[in-house]
């Protein structure tokens, strides 16, 4: 509050305000605004001015086809299963993400000794790089030597040569269980902030009325948290879509387990289509946006003030 009056009242001093105050703000985000321009705006413009022509290192030129890039993702039949296994993958990441994250969130929340040593053993596998994480996990997947299939051998099954690889369902599954792996830790940490805001008296008059801690849980727990839920949950739905390193790591270029984005660097870097890969990756980009700003809807319709 006497931070608020000093400004004001040198605002007063010193004559600024109006248009004043106009022109502080723009010197204050111009940077930002410059920086955005030139790393995000600017070439995300060229490439939707690529994507309506025929780009080929190899060729002279860049003739003109309008919406031929675009027109040709109907008709191609490797676009159609890479974005089933997309959606796949969308939709199993941001489900387990949510929900074991959540979980995670509320039990590192009622840690009260060893909590900061906890929630960085939780943190590591999402500060390390993708591919890091994958081909450790190959190493588990191994078909002989792999731990998974030696704890399930050690536990009767028969699992000793099994290919986790071999049979799409669980090529998908194994996939998503490496994503969710690395991504789930950022749910926590944005829950668990949530959490940790959440007034204690609550739970004491909770307490005091005979209220179980499922019931705590339910009622008071995730209707606060659940903006952070939507955050987290946005967050999550943005890397399920730009799922790369996993998939290629695990099953390279399989068409049962290739996402979008494998099918663009195929298109891009291997067959050398780079306006069509230009145009995929457009879309994939627009998709992901229009499914956040679900997320985002919902974020502000239960934080803005009426």
């Amino acid at each position: 509050m006497t931070l608020a009056v000093s400004l004001n009242k040198a605002r007063q001093k010193h004559g600024v305000g109006g248009s004043g105050d106009a022109m502080l703000g723009l010197l204050l985000v111009a940077p930002i605004l410059i920086t955005m321009a030139t790393l995000v705006f600017a070439p995300m413009g060229r490439t939707v001015w690529d994507s309506f022509h025929r780009v080929n290192p190899m060729q002279a030129g860049t003739p003109f086809i309008g919406l031929e890039n675009y027109a040709r993702m109907f008709s191609d039949g490797q676009l159609g299963t890479a974005w089933i296994n997309t959606l796949l993958y969308v939709f199993l990441a941001v489900m387990a993400e949510t929900v074991f994250g959540v979980l995670a969130a509320a039990l590192i929340n009622q840690v009260r000794v060893g909590r900061q040593w906890l929630l960085a053993a939780v943190i590591l596998p999402w500060a390390l790089p993708g591919v890091v994480n994958a081909v450790i996990w190959l190493w588990i997947f191994q078909p002989g030597a792999g731990l998974l299939n030696g704890i399930l051998s050690a536990f009767g099954f028969p699992f000793e040569n099994h290919v986790w690889f071999n049979d799409r369902t669980s090529a998908i599954l194994a996939v998503t269980v490496v994503h969710v792996w690395r991504m789930m830790p950022l749910t926590v940490v944005i829950v668990l902030a949530a959490m940790q805001g959440i007034p204690a008296h609550l739970y004491e008059a909770a307490r005091i009325d005979g209220a179980t801690r499922t019931q705590m849980f339910l009622r008071i727990t995730l209707p606060l948290v659940r903006s952070a839920i939507a955050v987290s949950m946005t967050n999550a739905t943005v890397n399920a879509f730009n799922l790369f390193d996993e998939a290629w790591v695990l099953a390279g270029s399989s068409l049962e387990t290739r996402p979008v984005l494998v099918q663009i660097y195929l298109e891009t870097f291997q067959n050398l289509r780079f306006s069509y890969g230009m145009a995929l990756s457009l879309v994939i980009t627009l998709v992901s946006l229009l499914v956040s700003l679900v997320y985002v809807l919902r974020v502000y319709r239960n934080t803005r003030f009426d």
